[in-house]
């Protein structure tokens, strides 16, 4: 019996995303959000490929949204943190705890950042360290403010680094990230997401 490919969002015959699913996923309005670029809000077909992704290892959706991702660096005008340019030098991602990968098999945010970096072109680098325990998961909105703490590696000073995570929830994860790859000599730090989980509430 030969094995037939499922769409990951609606379950019909398709390898990875059927054509609707895909086009209903690439129109998904991109969220406001002033911690990050992100891609789309995380709900529907968004929140599905991102749930089997972290919980069903289904790794062959990271192809569709590095590339959503791609395009929604370079189709929005960055702010904040962010930068006007698009000569980014590496890339690189939020870990996760060093428990989760094992329980997991993965790294979502590194399965994501490496897939991203061959898109854009740049070297894709492992360059922050996760230095506490703090798990954003589950968490109340009082510990996702508290954030993870991160060390980074050296790099080359004042280089543009681009920083992913899959979902940004209080912004605080990658502000962590931003902060960490600053003080070690990034010029710029763009820091992207899948989805944007942030409500109005959370971000004041």
């Amino acid at each position: 019996m030969l094995y037939r490919q499922r769409c990951e969002a609606c379950g019909s015959q398709a390898r990875v995303l059927c054509v609707k699913c895909r086009t209903q996923l690439f129109a998904m309005a991109q969220p406001e959000c002033d911690a990050a670029v992100v891609a789309v809000a995380y709900e529907g077909i968004a929140r599905r490929l991102i749930l089997n992704l972290k919980y069903r290892n289904r790794r062959q959706v990271v192809t569709v949204l590095a590339e959503l991702l791609a395009q929604r660096i370079y189709q929005r005008p960055h702010q904040g943190l962010l930068s006007n340019s698009t000569d980014f030098d590496m890339v690189t991602w939020a870990p996760t705890s060093t428990a989760r990968v094992r329980r997991r098999g993965h790294d979502q945010a590194e399965l994501l950042a490496r897939r991203l970096a061959r898109v854009l072109d740049v070297p894709c680098r492992r360059l922050l360290i996760k230095v506490s325990t703090n798990v954003q998961t589950g968490a109340s909105r009082e510990q996702r403010l508290r954030g993870s703490v991160y060390s980074a590696r050296k790099m080359r000073v004042n280089s543009h680094v681009i920083v992913v995570d899959d979902v940004v929830t209080t912004g605080t994860t990658l502000r962590c990230a931003a902060d960490a790859l600053h003080k070690v000599g990034a010029r710029q730090v763009t820091c992207v997401a899948v989805a944007s989980a942030l409500r109005h509430d959370l971000r004041r």
